[in-house]
C-alpha cells in the first residue's frame, strides 16, 4: 500500500466513531442461534433447516400469495383444474401399471383381472378412464379461455406456445392410452388413427412407422404405445407444466377485457391527439389534447385536469412569447426611418411607360 493510500486509511480511521464490541452473553447467544440454524446443535427445526437451504418459503409467496388482478372469476380455475386433473391421471395410473402386462396375449387378461378381481381396482381404473376425457375438455376449455381473453399477447407468448404443445401432448397421451386394454375396439380404432397419422404431408409416414414400431401392427406397438403413455409423454408434460407455472408467476395474470387497466395519474389518454397536429387534410387543428379524452372514456374529473394543464402550459407560453416581443421592440425615443424617404427621387427625365393602345399597337 503506497504512503498516501496508508495516510488516507488512518485519517478515516481517527474520524471514524469507535465500534462497541459486543458482550460476551451476545456473543454467546448468536454463536446459539447459528448453531441452531446451520444444525450443530441437537434441537433443529426441520422445516427452517430444509427452508434455509432451499429458499421453499419464498418459492411458495411467490405462488401464492402473487397479484392477481380485479375482476377475475371461475374462468380462471381451468388451468388448475387441468393440472389437478394430471396429478390424478399420474397416481392412478401408477396404482394401475403394478398390476398391467404390456403383452399382445396377456394384456386384455391383465385389465380383465384388475377390474374384477383386485379390491377398488375398478374404481382406480374408472377414475384413469374419465380423468382422461376430462382432462382434455379442460385443458380445451383453458385454451379457449386464453385466446377469448387476450392473454397470449405480448409477452406471455412463450406461454402460449408452450401451452399448444401441452395439448398436442395430452391428445398423445390419449391416443397412446387407448391401446393398452388391446381389445378390439382399442386395436381397430388405434389402426384408423395411426392411418390418420400416416396421411400428413413429409413426416406422416416416419411418424406412423414409429409409432407402430415398424410397418404394420405387432406385440412391439403395444410395448411402444406403453413406453410412451408411461413414461415418455409424461415426462414431457411435468417439464413443460413447470415452465409453464414459471411464466405464470413471472409475468403474471391477464386481467379481464372488459376491465380497464387504470391510467396513471397526470397521465394523458393513449387515445388523446396532440396539440398543434392535425390527422387529416382539411381538418381543425386542435388547440389542446382534451377534445378527444372525453371520446377516450377518460371520466370527466381526469379530463377537466387534462385540460387546465394544457391551459397553463399555453398560458406560460403566451407569457413568454410576449415577453421575447418586448425585449426585441425598438425604444419609444427612437423614431422609425421611413424607408419610402431614404430613396432618392425619381429623374424627371425619364420617359413614362408607354401605353398599350389595345391593338397590339404601341404609341410613341
Amino acid at each position: 500500500m503506497s504512503l498516501l493510500k496508508r495516510k488516507k486509511q488512518a485519517a478515516t480511521d481517527e474520524s471514524a466513531e469507535p465500534v462497541t464490541k459486543p458482550t460476551k452473553g451476545e456473543r454467546l447467544g448468536q454463536a446459539k442461534d447459528l448453531g441452531v440454524h446451520h444444525s450443530t446443535q441437537g434441537g433443529i427445526d426441520v422445516a427452517g433447516w430444509v427452508d434455509s437451504r432451499t429458499n421453499a418459503t419464498g418459492i411458495f409467496t411467490a405462488m401464492m400469495s402473487r397479484h392477481v388482478p380485479k375482476g377475475t372469476n371461475w374462468f380462471y380455475t381451468l388451468g388448475s383444474a387441468t393440472m389437478f386433473i394430471f396429478a390424478m391421471q399420474a397416481i392412478t395410473g401408477v396404482f394401475l401399471s403394478m398390476y398391467y402386462t404390456p403383452s399382445a396375449t396377456q394384456a386384455y387378461a391383465s385389465i380383465t383381472h384388475l377390474t374384477n378381481e383386485v379390491f377398488m381396482g375398478e374404481f382406480v381404473r374408472g377414475m384413469h378412464k374419465w380423468g382422461a376425457s376430462l382432462m382434455i375438455i379442460l385443458i380445451f376449455l383453458h385454451m379457449a379461455r386464453t385466446f377469448f381473453f387476450g392473454a397470449y399477447k405480448y409477452p406471455r407468448e412463450l406461454n402460449w406456445v408452450i401451452g399448444v404443445v401441452l395439448l398436442i401432448l395430452t391428445t398423445v397421451m390419449g391416443l397412446t392410452g387407448y391401446l393398452l386394454p388391446f381389445d378390439q375396439r382399442s386395436f381397430w380404432a388405434t389402426i384408423v388413427a395411426n392411418n390418420i397419422t400416416a396421411s400428413g404431408p413429409v413426416v406422416g409416414p416416419y411418424l406412423a412407422d414409429f409409432l407402430r414400431a415398424g410397418p404394420d401392427f405387432s406385440a412391439t406397438t403395444l410395448s411402444r404405445f406403453y413406453a410412451l403413455h408411461m413414461m415418455v409423454v409424461p415426462g414431457l408434460i411435468g417439464a413443460l407444466i413447470g415452465a409453464h407455472l414459471f411464466l405464470v408467476v413471472k409475468l403474471g395474470t391477464t386481467a379481464p377485457p372488459w376491465i380497464r387497466a387504470p391510467r396513471p395519474k397526470g397521465a394523458r389518454p393513449s387515445e388523446a391527439i396532440a396539440a398543434g397536429v392535425a390527422t387529416e387534410d382539411l381538418e381543425e387543428v386542435p388547440v389542446a389534447a382534451t377534445a378527444s379524452a372525453g371520446a377516450a372514456g377518460v371520466p370527466v374529473d381526469e379530463a377537466e385536469a387534462d385540460a387546465a394543464e394544457a391551459e397553463a402550459v399555453l398560458a406560460t407560453e403566451a407569457e413568454e412569447t410576449e415577453a421575447e416581443l418586448s425585449a426585441s421592440a425598438p425604444a419609444a425615443d427612437e423614431t422609425p426611418v421611413d424607408e419610402a424617404s431614404t430613396e432618392e427621387p425619381a429623374d424627371a427625365s425619364a420617359e413614362p411607360p408607354a401605353e398599350d393602345s389595345g391593338n397590339g399597337e404601341v404609341n410613341s
